[in-house]
């Protein structure tokens, strides 16, 4: 997963914050104009819509289950653990963040979004999402030998079949494009400006794994675990200096997860044989 070494690779050289490239003879006082175009306020305004869009997408998936026959006699709490009402919620809450930064970019910087977070899809797509299923399979034996809690409360989410492909769907295909854009595609580079290459990945890495934790029983081997995963899948958008490399390792390594989850519970129907 190593970086192209040309030019030809699907690569292409950094922009301008007026969105054309960065020339090859770029002096050192022109340093501040370089990727990227955006600001820390730019990040908080981005955290500001996701969290009002997930608590309106949230509450309006749960009053919407509340008045249909399914959900007649089922309690609040199981209504806002069920993955049928609250993972559908969280996808229209991402792709309303996403249209957020997508319209930041192109209407307020007047920028090309792609080339604004140095999309750059890798030639050799392929080597990205074998690269992220290696990466879960390599951590598999790991923790297996670390204390990690039988029940957590992501395994809430699959109570059914129908949760666990409602699930695996968004796990594979929503979020690791969502979360990259904002960690690896907006975060980094701005903690790379201000702080540096070595503590913009730490601090990301850092951040990824926090978001998580809750999902995770904050227990502190699975959370270490997924800071290491942070730290592979920044590096990875360092180095190929693409975002959609980033997206498609994230991508691999949890569709493998998936996978694993799917062929363990045989087919998402036995799910105690996940826990014994």
């Amino acid at each position: 997963m190593s970086a192209p070494e040309n030019p030809g690779d699907g690569l292409e050289r950094p922009i301008l914050r007026n969105g054309s490239e960065v020339p090859p003879d770029l002096g050192i006082t022109d340093v501040h104009e370089i990727f990227p175009i955006w600001t820390a306020g730019d990040l908080v305004r981005v955290l500001v819509v996701l969290f009002l869009a997930m608590f309106f997408a949230d509450t309006s998936a749960v009053l919407v289950a509340d008045m249909l026959h399914t959900y007649r006699h089922t309690d609040a709490h199981a209504i806002t653990t069920d993955a049928r009402v609250v993972v559908p919620a969280q996808a229209v809450a991402y792709l309303l963040t996403v249209w957020f930064i997508v319209r930041m970019i192109s209407r307020h910087y007047g920028a090309n979004f792609a080339q604004a977070v140095h999309w750059r899809f890798p030639e050799r797509w392929l080597k990205f999402i074998l690269g992220g299923a290696f990466l879960a399979l390599v951590l598999q034996p790991i923790s297996s030998k670390l204390p990690i809690p039988r029940q957590m409360p992501i395994d809430q989410y699959f109570q059914s079949p129908l949760a666990a492909w409602i699930m695996a769907l968004f796990g594979t295909f929503i979020a690791p494009f969502c979360e990259e854009l904002f960690f690896r595609g907006l975060l980094f580079p701005v903690l790379v400006r201000r702080i540096g290459m070595t503590g913009g990945v730490v601090v990301t890495s850092v951040l990824f794994a926090f978001i998580h934790a809750s999902q995770l029983a904050n227990a502190w081997a699975p959370v270490i675990l997924l800071f290491a995963v942070g730290v592979v899948l920044t590096l990875v958008r360092a180095r190929a200096h693409s975002l959609a490399a980033s997206v498609l390792v994230h991508t691999g390594y949890n569709a493998a997860l998936f996978s694993l989850v799917y062929i363990g519970s045989e087919g998402f129907h036995n799910f105690t044989r996940l826990t014994q």
